[in-house]
């Protein structure tokens, strides 16, 4: 009897023991998943603080710059609001048409507060511009992560920030080495070269310029040229004289994808015809069936080797742009570029 007792005893004693290592073992991924659920702490491009439970999966955006952030990142489907005129943006039809169909939260001018409530996002990504709007979103509860990406170096930085709010880190990195590569492969060949004064205008005239705070300026120094509106501080459009822009002498005028008037406008300006950009027939309107490569977008490098093809064809030739250009609509947006909608 106290034999079979003995044995009853190490039995259970067994089971106990095989229990308590099991719930040893399991512990470990109990573990991961409170890891991949912290907090996410994120200083934002307005110096405030943004506060996420976990990765963003409902976004709303406000402007078409943080939605072509968003659609770079593969963020299309976490989508659930953007700006108004989405039927104007030719590269959604092309990569995500999936994105006419949403919601419209207003525009800068006339930002839809309730509207962007009612969608009861994760996360509401918005331009500087509209950061008196993110008090009453972060009264009801939703973050607002507030960008300003008026450089190469702020662009990047932007990405790195919705990256990290949504997950896609990964992603982001893989742009940031694309660019750090392309322009390194542009540094060396145009290192020695002559750099071209240029005069960036405005989309409603050619008698506003970029003022030297605004991405379109680093645009130009990346693709080695010079601003000719330097010495504007300011980092919005500019509106400027007709003896502005003569003191100016810029060699080279480009025209932003979205300009509202022609080449043909300036040359036909009686008032321009001496400056060397009209001289040597050297207006150029940037391609405006894609995106706005003039602008601080996923694609501004676009507009870098655009531009640095015209300003040093010689070095740079326009097909070799092309290719480039198609190669980076293949691998981060999924889809062939027609070619010959590069234009200029």
């Amino acid at each position: 009897m106290l034999k079979k007792i003995g044995i009853v005893l190490c039995s259970l004693f067994l089971c106990v023991s095989l229990a308590a290592c099991s719930n040893h073992e399991a512990q470990p991924s109990q573990e991961t998943e409170t890891q991949e659920n912290e907090t996410i702490v994120l200083e934002d491009q307005a110096g405030r603080e943004v506060v996420l439970d976990q990765p963003a999966e409902k976004i709303v955006s406000c402007y078409y710059i943080t939605t072509y952030a968003a659609l770079s990142l593969g963020l299309e489907d976490k989508l659930v609001g953007i700006e108004s005129k989405a039927d104007t943006r030719p590269i959604y039809q092309m990569a995500a048409p999936e994105l006419l169909e949403l919601p419209s939260v207003g525009t800068l001018k006339e930002f839809d507060v309730e509207g962007a409530i009612a969608l009861e996002p994760d996360l509401v990504i918005m331009p500087q511009r509209l950061i008196e709007q993110a008090d009453a979103l972060e009264q009801v509860g939703i973050p607002v992560l507030v960008v300003y990406p008026e450089s190469q170096e702020l662009l990047e930085e932007m990405l790195v920030l919705i990256g990290k709010a949504t997950g896609t880190e990964e992603k982001a990195q893989q742009l940031l080495d694309y660019y750090d590569q392309k322009l390194a492969e542009l540094d060396a060949p145009l290192a020695d070269v002559q750099t071209p004064s240029v005069y960036m205008a405005g989309n409603g005239s050619y008698l506003t310029a970029a003022g030297s705070q605004m991405y379109q300026s680093s645009m130009i120094e990346l693709a080695k040229g010079v601003s000719a509106s330097a010495d504007i501080d300011s980092d919005y459009w500019t509106e400027v004289s007709y003896e502005d822009i003569l003191v100016m002498n810029p060699d080279v005028i480009i025209l932003p994808a979205n300009a509202e008037y022609s080449a043909e406008d300036i040359y036909n300006d009686a008032q321009l015809q001496n400056i060397p950009a009209v001289v040597n027939q050297a207006v150029y309107q940037m391609p405006k069936d894609i995106e706005e490569w003039d602008s601080p977008i996923p694609s501004g490098i676009c507009g870098i080797m655009w531009l640095a093809s015209v300003l040093h064809e010689d070095v740079y030739s326009f097909e070799d742009m092309v290719q480039d250009v198609v190669d980076f609509y293949q691998t981060f947006y999924g889809f062939e570029l027609d070619a010959s909608l590069i234009t200029k």
